[in-house]
């Protein structure tokens, strides 16, 4: 067995982004005078006028995501479901509730050699008393010796081989995943919206406890709108086989201590405007300050000969433990007649080094009657960390920070989608929607020592994700 709590993050990340961006009522969560926008004209024209502000309403989004990475990698399946309650007064309750199963394949950290490849990790502690019937993925059990200072009681550890000029992969990864959100909002006095929100996730090696509030003012009339958000983020993992040392040796030991934990704090500063009947546009700055612990404890780095290029070992890989990042979005949605085209731009930036850009299109169309498609593209580029290596040599002096996972490298990556929804009247809405992502990044940097030369060294993502979804409006 073996879990990834970070390769669990980035699968779910991508999730969340799609989930959001399908279920969002409107531009900015909480500028009402984006609502009063588009409540104005329907480019559908199927919307039903009892539903929207000053209206006392309620509105379930149920929802399935199917994920799968190619090559007979990771595989996602998450369902979710939220609940929306409006008042008249424009108090609103919400409440969201996820669940998730992910496994597959995912890569260790460890480059390709032209020779076969042995990767040992725990399996049992010294002195455990839990059953092992066997180890998946075509991993083998084998018996540890003792820890110096232990009692030599039963320790077992899993063995995979990766064949030569292959990715080094861990097919033992799996993980299961429980979420659950509140949120309250309501105008106070002269305030036009303020509220709080809580969330609690739990995985089988990681919990994360969210909060966060807002305060929104509207001005000129409900056509300008400033919102700021604070979110806060507490985490704890508890990784299988405990918090190995940074830029020590991969062994099958378990590892003490066996938690760590991560600290988020960051504010969101938002601006929506509307500039015309026909455009409404947000703006919005967000900064980010993470502390604690960073590192993927099962991800590891190649250490490879001088000459040859050769792996010799597999070391841990260590992170920064502070992370401050910020970022830039501007949006703007046109309703340009038959179509309502939504684009964004995204530039962000932070204290390991990264930098990125993003760009996103979008085009809701109105087939006729209650159909309608939306076609959208998106593209990302990044630099890469500071501390990335695609591998250490042996021999040099190991630097401080090190990490190989390609998510921290430079990267363009490609995002092509389309939603297709139809409305079954003006209360319920059903839509499925398809996307394919692709990764592209230096898989043969020119300064690749040996047998390295020839294997392709950026173990890049293609992935397809289907969405099916429905809404419905009540009284």
């Amino acid at each position: 067995m073996q879990l990834n709590v970070l390769e669990a993050g980035r699968v779910r990340k991508r999730l969340s982004r799609i989930s959001a961006g399908l279920l969002a009522a409107t531009l900015g969560a909480h500028a009402a005078s984006a609502q009063e926008y588009y409540d104005q004209e329907d480019p559908l024209g199927t919307r039903n006028d009892t539903f929207g502000p000053g209206v006392a309403y309620s509105q379930v989004d149920a929802a399935l995501l199917v994920y799968q990475e190619g090559s007979g990698r990771v595989t996602a399946i998450e369902p979710t479901m939220n609940l929306a309650v409006h008042a008249a007064d424009g108090r609103q309750l919400t409440l969201g509730l996820v669940a998730d199963a992910v496994s597959g394949a995912t890569p260790n950290g460890a480059v390709p050699s032209s020779q076969p490849q042995n990767f040992v990790t725990p399996l049992k502690a010294q002195g455990s008393t839990a059953s092992v019937t066997g180890a998946s993925g075509g991993s083998t059990i084998i018996h540890l010796p003792p820890t110096p200072g232990q009692i030599a009681a039963a320790a077992l550890g899993r063995q995979y081989t990766v064949p030569a000029n292959t990715l080094p992969m861990d097919k033992g990864f799996r993980d299961h995943r429980g979420a659950a959100t509140i949120g309250w909002s309501q105008p106070l006095g002269n305030i036009s919206d303020i509220g709080i929100g809580m969330g609690y996730s739990r995985e089988e090696d990681y919990q994360a406890i969210t909060a966060n509030t807002h305060i929104s003012q509207n001005f000129n009339a409900n056509n300008t709108t400033v919102t700021l958000t604070l979110n806060g983020e507490f985490d704890s993992s508890s990784p299988f086989g405990g918090i190995p040392t940074p830029l020590t040796a991969m062994s099958a030991q378990w590892k003490t201590p066996t938690q760590r934990s991560k600290t988020q704090l960051g504010f969101v500063l938002g601006l929506t405007q509307v500039m015309t009947r026909r455009w409404l546009m947000q703006f919005n700055y967000s900064f980010d300050r993470q502390s604690g612990y960073q590192n993927d404890p099962y991800r590891v780095i190649s250490l490879v000969d001088p000459a040859t290029g050769d792996p010799t070992d597999s070391y841990y890989e260590n992170r920064p433990i502070n992370r401050q990042s910020q970022s830039l979005y501007w949006d703007n949605r046109l309703d340009l007649g038959p179509a309502v085209t939504d684009l964004g731009l995204r530039y962000y930036t932070d204290s390991w080094g990264i930098t990125s850009k993003t760009a996103e299109l979008s085009e809701r169309i109105g087939l006729g009657g209650s159909f309608y498609i939306e076609p959208s593209a998106r593209w990302y580029q990044q630099t890469a960390a500071d501390f990335f290596h695609y591998y250490l040599v042996a021999g040099q002096t190991l630097p401080q920070y090190a990490s190989s996972d390609i998510r921290l490298g430079a990267f363009t990556a490609t995002t092509f989608g389309a939603q297709f929804g139809f409305r079954l009247d003006g209360r319920q809405e059903i839509y499925i929607k398809g996307e394919y992502y692709s990764q592209t990044g230096n898989g043969h940097p020119a300064d690749a020592i040996g047998q390295l030369r020839q294997q392709n060294l950026f173990s890049g993502v293609k992935s397809a994700i289907v969405f099916m979804g429905y809404t419905w409006d009540f009284h």
